[in-house]
């Protein structure tokens, strides 16, 4: 669950970008959710996600994906304190929006998931630790599923700071996303490019790293490409730096795909809107 912000250091925080596929104009969508007002970033569309907590520490099973790439020591995350948010992101998913990414014996859950084990949310809801409820039932989070995509950490000058990893992963086959309807109002599946037509056209509100997020998503033709691109991702701690375009406030957006055929990107505040320069 998302905790009130201090400005000081930037807090611990993973999301979760998940995917599936699509026949429609676009190859995939993502799952976008809508924070209810009296949480952070109020009224904002976002992937499930949030600050890792003390318990996120207990693997109780979890792996890290197998031939995920890591950056250098010093420059990001490696796989010996990274665990925990992955950690995270299955259970912050799991509270918001009801998808538990978990297996038993190696093996996916039958769906829809038996009522003992969807039961597990309200008593997660209830403040049971996440890994002591995951236990009871013999259940391991299916971290080895999710892969790092990116890192992003709010600049310096922002009063509400987080250091947030972006792991992507396939959807639970046979679970429906549901809402809790505390921290997240609503939430739909939406292809990258549909997302950023929406937020163009004023219909939804985007922070800047989730416009970074789905520009970097919409330049893939499926969801293995995206899998495929972020195992051999090393992706490094880095924040973006306040500038101007134009005389325009702006975000630019170092590289974090590893690719030096994609160019950086830059976001411009214009018209109400952060757009791509």
């Amino acid at each position: 669950m998302l905790r009130p912000v201090s400005a000081a250091e930037p807090l611990p925080s993973s999301t979760v970008i998940l995917l599936r596929e699509d026949v429609g104009e676009e190859p995939f969508r993502v799952l976008i959710v809508e924070r209810h007002g009296s949480v952070t970033f109020p009224g904002v569309h976002a992937f499930p996600g949030g600050v890792v907590d003390p318990g996120d520490h207990a693997p109780h099973g979890a792996t890290l994906p197998p031939g995920q790439s890591w950056a250098p020591a010093g420059e990001g995350d490696g796989p010996e304190e990274a665990l925990p948010y992955w950690i995270a992101a299955v259970r912050e998913c799991f509270e918001e929006v009801g998808l538990l990414l978990v297996h038993r014996d190696g093996a996916a859950l039958p769906t829809p998931l038996p009522a003992p084990i969807a039961g597990l949310r309200a008593r997660l809801h209830a403040g049971e630790p996440f890994a002591e409820l995951l236990a009871e039932h013999g259940l391991v989070p299916a971290t080895d599923g999710l892969l790092y995509f990116a890192r992003w950490i709010t600049p310096k000058r922002n009063p509400r700071r987080f250091d947030t990893r972006f792991l992507v992963g396939r959807a639970p086959a046979g679970q429906d996303a549901v809402i809790d309807a505390t921290e997240c109002v609503s939430c739909r599946w939406l292809g990258p490019r549909g997302a950023l037509a929406l937020y163009e056209r004023g219909d939804i509100t985007l922070i800047p790293p989730t416009v970074r997020t789905l520009d970097d998503l919409a330049r893939f033709a499926s969801v293995d490409a995206v899998l495929d691109d972020a195992r051999r991702r090393v992706v490094r701690a880095v924040q973006p730096m306040i500038v101007e375009v134009g005389g325009e406030p702006a975000l630019a957006y170092p590289d974090n795909t590893g690719h030096p055929d994609v160019a950086p990107r830059t976001l411009v505040l214009r018209d109400g809107r952060w757009r791509t320069a």
